[in-house]
């Protein structure tokens, strides 16, 4: 998976909505739970929202603010503004350039007064905003447009995240592939080596991941992902090594006790496996 890159401005509003949730008594193991519910996320979506690794929309941050009831401006960091923004209200809008419409966000000022000429000016048209180059057009309540944002178009999707661990490249890739056409954002991962790298960094929705790794059990694996930032993700493990006894039956019933996890032998039947993920996550 591509790094994302942290815009400043997505870091300076995950940092804010942090410390309101603090405020209002969310501790910080719990934050990542409400801003999903709030926003109807997965929960790797609202961690990277959270850590400001993923865009806020204008439609999102209102939303926060009304929640726990208090100003969205102080989200957008207000007091920080450079002067001329300052009395401007942010406005989800439509730049329009031409026949070319961009979705954006206007800093709406006052209405035109008679006689000036701003370089941008917004009107509405059937409840939108619409934001254009002032070309002495009269517009019905026209306002000043004081800063314009637009940012390029970015997959911001709600697909949960799963890791499918294996050493078998050709295994992890395959059902990596089958997820991803089910409707799932996957990642294969070669490797316990390289699950225990990722976990540092990244949180996933659900994972799948093999029994055997060499003379290695998945066992200490399963366990940190218990212990992650997402303890609650579905875990599946695969095995095709139980009718050979290379794989020990009482080891993995344990496993299935003690970290609640479900396996499958393999090789998988990915219908069922997929259906049953998709019910631990309560997707349709």
């Amino acid at each position: 998976m591509a790094n994302e890159t942290h815009s400043p401005d997505s870091i300076a509003v995950a940092e804010r909505v942090r410390e309101l949730m603090s405020r209002h008594g969310i501790g910080k193991r719990q934050q990542t739970t409400e801003l999903c519910r709030i926003l109807d996320l997965s929960f790797s979506q609202g961690h990277r929202k959270l850590r400001g690794n993923s865009p806020w929309t204008l439609s999102q941050i209102k939303k926060v603010a009304e929640v726990f009831d208090e100003p969205a401006a102080q989200l957008f960091g207000a007091q920080s503004l450079d002067p001329g923004v300052v009395g401007a209200i942010a406005q989800e809008a439509v730049f329009c350039i031409g026949a070319t419409e961009i979705a954006c966000t206007a800093w709406v000022g006052a209405a035109l007064e008679p006689g000036s000429r701003p370089e941008f000016v917004a009107y509405s048209r059937l409840g939108q905003w619409r934001v254009a180059r002032h070309d002495g057009a009269l517009y019905q309540s026209a306002y000043e447009v004081h800063k314009i944002e637009i940012y390029p178009r970015r997959a911001e999707t709600d697909k949960p995240t799963i890791a499918v661990v294996d050493d078998d490249r050709a295994s992890a890739d395959n059902l990596r592939d089958y997820l991803e056409r089910s409707g799932f954002a996957a990642v294969a991962i070669y490797g316990l080596a390289a699950f225990s790298e990722q976990l540092q960094s990244q949180v996933f929705d659900g994972v799948i991941i093999d029994w055997l790794f060499g003379a290695q059990t998945s066992t200490a694996a399963i366990r940190a992902v218990r212990a992650s930032e997402n303890p609650d993700a579905p875990i599946f493990v695969l095995t095709g090594e139980l009718l050979t006894g290379k794989a020990s039956e009482s080891e993995i019933s344990e496993v299935i006790r003690d970290y609640d996890v479900a396996c499958y032998e393999k090789p998988a039947r990915m219908a069922i496996l997929v259906a049953d993920l998709s019910k631990r996550l309560n997707r349709p």
